[in-house]
């Protein structure tokens, strides 16, 4: 299964790099249908949610027609009946708060496998992304040490958790992934999360940027930059991987108004 993992970011300007990637794969059947999945949260109106993910799939050539809304909740999980009631050729995940993602997607794993049978390409946008891994990184601003809680990250990027919580995921990448790394300073927070053990390895993504995984290589695009953290003998390392502009300005423009 092709994945694109996107750190999160609305600039117009990084679409041809990142939401075109992701839409020439999905078409590349010769038939466009992305299932978009919406978790609703409290207070939020998915609707227009929905609307904001539309409205950028249209500046990289979506159609209305061939973006098809999915709602889900922890009480309402996905399922594979609601895929196919979509008929898509790509699942994109949206954007939430992470832990209520996880409720919703990582329980019933039916819709995966039929998207596994089917070789459909797995699109994932901030939360989307992060739970796409064996064990998701859900959220929390802290850690434990000495019998204290230390900050390690913004309380903001905390998810409404305090601690570090690691939970299932999708299991579609042995790593962990984390979003917003830059914008809202989380490459700290994996680096604790490496070094506490609480994962083996993990890339943090920046906004407006997309680490794509295939089952041959990994690779980074858009206008920020992807960190893998790893941890060693003597302890933990972290490599950047700096996005992949295939288009100029001048192309990026062009295409945008298309």
């Amino acid at each position: 299964m092709d994945l694109f993992l996107f750190g999160g970011g609305w600039r117009p300007e990084a679409q041809p790099f990142t939401y075109r990637r992701f839409v020439q794969r999905a078409g590349s059947g010769g038939h466009l249908k992305v299932a978009a999945v919406v978790a609703v949260e409290p207070d939020t109106d998915p609707v227009a949610t929905f609307a904001r993910y539309a409205e950028t799939f249209s500046q990289v050539g979506v159609a209305p027609q061939d973006l098809a809304p999915v709602y889900v909740s922890a009480t309402q999980p996905l399922t594979a009946g609601m895929l196919l009631d979509a008929a898509p050729t790509a699942v994109f995940v949206c954007g939430g708060l992470t832990p209520l993602y996880q409720a919703a997607l990582c329980h019933d794993l039916s819709w995966l496998r039929l998207m596994q049978e089917r070789h459909l390409p797995y699109g994932g946008f901030s939360a989307g992304a992060a739970i796409a891994a064996d064990q998701a990184l859900v959220g929390g601003w802290q850690v434990e040490q000495q019998g204290q809680q230390v900050a390690v990250a913004q309380e903001e990027a905390g998810e409404d958790l305090d601690l570090l919580t690691i939970r299932p995921g999708l299991g579609l990448v042995p790593f962990a992934v984390e979003v917003h790394a830059t914008q809202w300073g989380t490459l700290s927070r994996l680096i604790h999360a490496v070094h506490a053990g609480l994962v083996e390895s993990g890339w943090a993504i920046d906004e407006d940027t997309l680490l794509e995984v295939s089952d041959t290589a990994i690779s980074v695009h858009g206008l920020g930059s992807a960190y893998r953290v790893t941890r060693g003998p003597e302890g933990v390392a972290v490599s950047i991987r700096v996005g992949e502009r295939a288009l100029t300005a001048q192309e990026s423009a062009r295409a945008l108004r298309r």
